[in-house]
C-alpha cells in the first residue's frame, strides 16, 4: 500500500481571482522596464509627457490593451492554464456554497472571518477531470458524495464514475469530447474492436448486439451506414428495411445482393434462416478437432455475421395484426439475441426510441450496447440506458464551440453510465458516396459450415432438349409467382433459393420483381429444384457447381442463359 496518492492541485481560496493574478503577473515585466527606463527622468517625463509618449505608450497603454486578449487565449488553448480556470471554478463553488469552515478572529478590537476550504484537489487533462473530494465525517461529506451531476454542469463535460478511495470520494469527468470525434474513414477493426471516437469502441464479442436510438434527423441513419460500411469488410450483413427507404437503395450493390429484405414475410425469413445458420455454426464448432469449452467463432476461423434491421418498430406494425407472425419473429428474433454471441451472430437495431411496445424489456437489456444520435426525451433516455442513469443529466446541444454539430449523442454498454459520443464526421460536402464505397468493398467467402469444402463434381453429360420439350417450356416461362409461395408450397429454405437465384443471375437468367416480391416462372421453379438435386447429390458441398450442372443438362451455358 503505497503512503502517499497524488490527487493534482489542492483548491485554494485564491484561485478565485487566478486570472486577475496571472494578468498581473503578466504585466509586472513592463512595469520594472518603465520604471528602470522612465525613473532617472522622472522630473523630466512630469513637466513634457507629451515628449515622451511613445515610450510610455510602449511599456503602459500597450500592455494594458494586450494583456487581457493574451490571458483569454491563454486560458482557452494550453493546459497549464486549463487548469488554473478549473481550480477557479473548484474555488468559486466551495465559497459561493459555503462548503468552507469559518472561524472568527479578534485582533485589536477589531474581528475578521478566516476561511478555510475543505482538502479538495483537481487533476487535468486535455480529455479528463478529476476532482476529489475529502470525507472523514466532516460536515460536508453528504453532500460531497452526491455531485456528479452538479460538477458535470459545471464543467460542461460528462460524468464518467465515481469512486472511494480511503479518505477521498473522486469524480471523473470527461470533457472537450468534440476533440475525440474521428472521421468515417477511420472507424476500423482494431484490438479493442471497432473504432467509434479515437477513445471509444465497439467489442462486438464482449458486448455483443448494438442498439441505436434517436430522433428524426439526429444521423441515425448516417451512423448505421457507417457502422455497415466497416462491418461489411470483416463478415456478413443481412440488411433489413421494413421501410424500403435508404438501405433499400443497396440493392444492387455486390455485397449485399441476396442479402437485402424488405417485406414482412422475407424479414421473417431472414431471421428464421439466420437461426439455422447459427444453429449450424454451433454444431460445426462442438463437431471441430480444436474444439475447446470458452473459445467463441472467431478462434476456429468463422467470420461473424451482422443483421442489421431498421426501424424494427415498422416492422412491427406492419404485423400487428397478425399474431402468428409476430410470434414467429419474436421468437426468432429472441433466439439470436440470446444465444447468437459464441457463434458469431449478432443483431443492431435502430430506432426511434426503443420502448417497450416494439421490444420486450428482457430482450432489450441483452443489447450490450447503447447508442443514441439527436434528442431524445427524458423517457426516451431511461429506455435507452436504464436506471444507471437516471439522475444523469443528459444535455441538449445543437452547436459546440459555436459551430452546429449533428450526430451528438451518448454512448453507453448496458447497466453503465453513459458519455457523449460524436458520430464520425462524413464528408457529404466533399463528395462522399456510402454508395460508391459499397460499391468497391469484395464479396467475401462463405465460411458456413455447409460450404467450407468445394470438391470437383463429375461432369454429368448434356442432352439436347427436343422440340416439344423446347416447347413446353416457352409456355410454362409465360407463367410467374412470388418465390415466397414457390417455396412454401415445396416447404423449401427462401434464404437458400435466393441464394441459388443470385447464381442463376450471375449466368444470364435474370428475374423481375412486383411489388417488392422476386417472381419466378415454372422454368426458374425447375432449375431451383434440380440445382437442389444435384448439391445433394455433390454432397451437399458446391452450390456453384450444382447450378453449372443444371445449366448444362438444360444446354445453358452462361450465354446461353441470358439468351
Amino acid at each position: 500500500m503505497s503512503l502517499y496518492t497524488y490527487r493534482g492541485l489542492r483548491v485554494h481560496k485564491f484561485y478565485r481571482s487566478i486570472r486577475v493574478i496571472t494578468a498581473l503577473l503578466m504585466g509586472l515585466p513592463f512595469l520594472f522596464l518603465g520604471g528602470y527606463h522612465f525613473y532617472p527622468i522622472y522630473d523630466l517625463v512630469i513637466r513634457s509627457p507629451i515628449d515622451y509618449w511613445p515610450s510610455l505608450t510602449l511599456y503602459f497603454v500597450l500592455p494594458v490593451l494586450i494583456i487581457p486578449l493574451l490571458n483569454l487565449v491563454l486560458y482557452q488553448k494550453f493546459l497549464f492554464f486549463k487548469r488554473l480556470n478549473s481550480l477557479r471554478i473548484l474555488a468559486n463553488f466551495l465559497l459561493e456554497n459555503r462548503y468552507y469552515l469559518s472561524k472568527s478572529i479578534r485582533q485589536n478590537n477589531k474581528t475578521t472571518e478566516k476561511i478555510v476550504l475543505p482538502k479538495v484537489y483537481l487533476r487535468q487533462t486535455n480529455y479528463q477531470l478529476l476532482v476529489s473530494f475529502i470525507l472523514e465525517g466532516n460536515k460536508f461529506q453528504d453532500r460531497f458524495i452526491n455531485l456528479g451531476a452538479t460538477l458535470e454542469v459545471m464543467f460542461n463535460g460528462d460524468f464518467r464514475n465515481k469512486t472511494f478511495d480511503n479518505r477521498f470520494v473522486q469524480y471523473e469527468i470527461a470533457i472537450n469530447r468534440i476533440d475525440s470525434r474521428i472521421t468515417v474513414s477511420e472507424v476500423e477493426m482494431t484490438p479493442k474492436g471497432i473504432r467509434l471516437m479515437k477513445d471509444v469502441f465497439w467489442d462486438y464479442i464482449s458486448e455483443p448486439h448494438l442498439l441505436i436510438g434517436g430522433g428524426t434527423g439526429g444521423g441515425k441513419t448516417v451512423v448505421l451506414m457507417t457502422l455497415v460500411l466497416a462491418l461489411a469488410k470483416l463478415g456478413f450483413i443481412d440488411l433489413c428495411d421494413p421501410k424500403n427507404a435508404d438501405l433499400a437503395g443497396l440493392r444492387e450493390v455486390p455485397v449485399f445482393k441476396g442479402h437485402l429484405y424488405t417485406s414482412k414475410e422475407d424479414i421473417i425469413g431472414c431471421l428464421k434462416d439466420n437461426v439455422t445458420f447459427m444453429e449450424n455454426r454451433y454444431e460445426a464448432i462442438q463437431n471441430h478437432p480444436d474444439y475447446k469449452i470458452g473459445k467463441n467463432f472467431s478462434d476456429y476461423g468463422f467470420k461473424p455475421k451482422f443483421i442489421v434491421i431498421d426501424e424494427w418498430a415498422a416492422f412491427i406494425a406492419k404485423i400487428e395484426n397478425d399474431y402468428s407472425l409476430q410470434s414467429q419473429a419474436i421468437e426468432y428474433l429472441s433466439q439470436i439475441v440470446l444465444e447468437g454471441r459464441q457463434s458469431g451472430v449478432f443483431v443492431i437495431f435502430a430506432m426511434q426510441r426503443p420502448d417497450g411496445e416494439y421490444i420486450k424489456t428482457a430482450l432489450r437489456d441483452n443489447f450490450m450496447k447503447r447508442l443514441s444520435v439527436g434528442h431524445l426525451e427524458s423517457t426516451g433516455y431511461d429506455m435507452m440506458f436504464g436506471d444507471a442513469n437516471k439522475n444523469k443529466e443528459f444535455k441538449k446541444l445543437d452547436k459546440v464551440n459555436g459551430k452546429k454539430v449533428k450526430g451528438r449523442g451518448y454512448i453507453a454498454n448496458n447497466g453503465e453510465l453513459a458519455g457523449e459520443f460524436f458520430a464520425p464526421y462524413v464528408p457529404f460536402d466533399k463528395g462522399f458516396s456510402f454508395y460508391d464505397e459499397f460499391i468497391k468493398l469484395p464479396v467475401l467467402e462463405e465460411d458456413s459450415p455447409t460450404m467450407t469444402q468445394e470438391p470437383i463434381m463429375k461432369e454429368l453429360p448434356i442432352e439436347e432438349p427436343t422440340e416439344q420439350e423446347t416447347e413446353e417450356l416457352l409456355e410454362r416461362i409465360s407463367q410467374k409467382r412470388p418465390l415466397a409461395d414457390f417455396a412454401k408450397e415445396k416447404d423449401l429454405n427462401i434464404k437458400t433459393l435466393r441464394k441459388i437465384l443470385y447464381l442463376l443471375d450471375e449466368r444470364g437468367i435474370t428475374l423481375k420483381k412486383e411489388d417488392n416480391s422476386l417472381m419466378v416462372t415454372p422454368f426458374v421453379e425447375t432449375l431451383l429444384l434440380e440445382t437442389l438435386a444435384h448439391f445433394e447429390e455433390g454432397g451437399g458441398k458446391s452450390y456453384p457447381k450444382a447450378v453449372e450442372a443444371c445449366l448444362a443438362h438444360h444446354g445453358l451455358g452462361q450465354e446461353q442463359g441470358q439468351a
